[in-house]
């Protein structure tokens, strides 16, 4: 791997999406998370020391930066130490990942203000479930949500992604989820609870199996004395349950469209 950055996005589109910073000595590790990050939408760059970190992060301005603890020459614990710092990056969000998961790593993580913490081995799917989350939390107030992402299966490419304008509902089986359009519909293999952390706030779990774009609601009705539906504005009128407990929550966020 090359000393320098290694920068990989693909076109116009993944450059508006949140940019991730992977500083790991571990080449292997370093493709993997990329490679799972990447089919998330994010641009990732990725850094094999943190010797040159704090002028690569002034260079591309990441959202987050998932740091390794245990480098050759300057350690995570140093370059956390000079991001919180710098006066330019004292709020950037640093998910630390460590082998070293005793109590006195962790306080001195946080203590040096670290935002989150993963110990290794870890999972994949909860590390970019955090990463998320992290996003979600330093969202500046107001910002925009009108638009995200969502990557499913392409017999082609291995993956592409959905505008989540285009997906009026999403549907779980098992750990993969279907995200229909008004004229099809896409396998991805992102869980139920995952896309429901990706998709903006005009969606809503509906029923435990179904998440739907309120926003692509054609109608609502009684089916009968105990079951409640939605009927979607897809080229079917597809019609979605809703969970007894949820149509009074449904109804309102339908009102306040």
């Amino acid at each position: 791997m090359r000393e320098a950055t290694e920068h990989l996005s693909s076109g116009n589109d993944m450059q508006k999406q949140a940019k991730v910073l992977l500083i790991d000595d571990d080449p292997e590790l370093l493709r993997g998370l990329n490679l799972s990050l990447r089919h998330e939408g994010y641009e990732i760059t990725m850094l094999p020391s943190g010797s040159n970190a704090l002028e690569v992060i002034g260079h591309i301005q990441p959202d987050v930066v998932v740091l390794d603890v245990m480098m050759p020459g300057v350690d995570g614990w140093e370059v956390l130490r000079s991001i919180r710092s710098d006066p330019t990056t004292p709020d950037l969000p640093v998910l630390l990942l460590t082998a070293k998961d005793s109590e006195e790593s962790k306080v001195l993580g946080f203590s040096l203000g670290a935002d989150d913490y993963l110990t290794k081995p870890f999972s994949v799917r909860e590390l970019r479930c955090r990463v998320a989350a992290l996003l979600r939390r330093t969202r500046p107030e107001g910002e925009s949500r009108t638009s995200e992402r969502i990557p499913v299966v392409s017999g082609s490419s291995g993956y592409e992604f959905l505008d989540s304008r285009d997906i009026h509902w999403v549907e779980g089986i098992r750990n993969y989820s279907y995200l229909h359009t008004r004229d099809g519909r896409f396998l991805s293999r992102l869980s139920l609870g995952e896309v429901e952390h990706r998709v903006p706030e005009e969606f809503m779990r509906v029923h435990r199996s179904y998440i739907v774009n309120l926003d692509h609601v054609r109608g609502c009705r009684w089916a009968t004395r105990s079951s409640y539906r939605l009927t979607l504005a897809n080229a079917d009128s597809t019609e979605v349950p809703v969970s007894r407990t949820l149509v009074s929550e449904v109804q309102q966020r339908l009102k306040l469209r």
